[in-house]
């Protein structure tokens, strides 16, 4: 995206999502800057696979998370944390109020900011600070206005690219195919990287985290995530063309096993108007500790 950040209220209503496209010059970078107010909202709730990374600041109550394991920890989750692609589901809780102010990541941002392979970040949380110092800064008081937390943010983020240049992804051209292809996509997709499929299998594992066929699924149930929610706070970038999977029973089938849930029970659960995409409510065996 490289539209100029439209203008933003400074308090979205209860339950408000609000996504706000990077300025021109960090699109490489960044997907874009995102604010949630949600007062109220907490519990245990189901988190759904996220195939984006994200610098996040939980400026209400504190958020904990916990691996789907009947026997998985929770654990703390920073104040101001960098998470990377999420390619299995989870639980999440807050006490009550969630806050939160986000920066969704490419990449090829990714790459640059902890100048680490995606796999060793998929499914983890961790200090912002621990990638780079000055992402402390990000933090935020509930009560700041979105407008300007996103010129501060910009800001910091700026310098810090500055000393750690964004590469041009590669592999770009990649994701229409993987997205919106069935049959032979994977090799399509290294050719039209010029790369073959071995070479781009691997770059793409360091690239995502994951094989281009295993990204693949991820990518459709996420669309899928997106044409089953009343009012997406996200558009599909590919819209306009089908989700390829072979019948109903394989889009259920996949669903399921990616999400735990099936698209039915996605559909109930946020005709509440629930704003989210990717967390539902739900109630593990062991909600954690006060």
């Amino acid at each position: 995206m490289t539209a100029e950040p439209a203008p933003v209220p400074d308090a979205p209503p209860r339950g408000a999502l609000t996504l706000v496209p990077p300025p021109p010059d960090l699109a490489p970078a960044l997907v874009g800057f995102v604010r949630r107010i949600d007062p109220g909202c907490g519990g245990v709730v189901r988190l759904l696979p996220e195939i984006r990374s994200s610098l996040q600041v939980h400026a209400a109550d504190p958020y904990r998370v916990r691996e789907q394991a009947p026997e998985a920890e929770w654990r703390q989750v920073p104040r101001v944390s960098l998470w990377g692609p999420r390619h299995a589901w989870g639980w999440g809780w807050a006490r009550r109020d969630v806050s939160a102010f986000a920066v969704g990541l490419t990449p090829a941002g990714l790459a640059a900011l902890t100048g680490a392979p995606a796999p060793g970040l998929v499914n983890q949380v961790r200090p912002a600070a621990a990638v780079h110092p000055t992402l402390a800064a990000l933090d935020a008081g509930a009560d700041e206005p979105f407008e300007g937390w996103i010129a501060r943010a910009a800001d910091i983020l700026r310098a810090v690219f500055a000393a750690r240049p964004v590469l041009p992804d590669p592999l770009v051209a990649s994701l229409p195919i993987l997205a919106t292809g069935d049959g032979d996509a994977a090799a399509r997709a290294a050719a039209v990287c010029g790369l073959s499929q071995r070479q781009h299998r691997r770059l793409f594992h360091r690239l995502h985290g994951a094989s281009p066929k295993a990204y693949q699924r991820l990518l459709r149930v996420d669309r899928m995530i997106r044409s089953l929610h009343d009012a997406p706070w996200e558009a599909d970038a590919w819209a306009g063309a089908p989700i390829p999977y072979a019948d109903q029973p394989h889009a259920i089938r996949e669903f399921r096993a990616l999400t735990g849930l099936t698209p039915r029970a996605y559909v109930r659960a946020k005709r509440s108007g629930d704003a989210t995409l990717r967390s539902v409510s739900g109630d593990p065996s062991a909600p954690p500790a006060p």
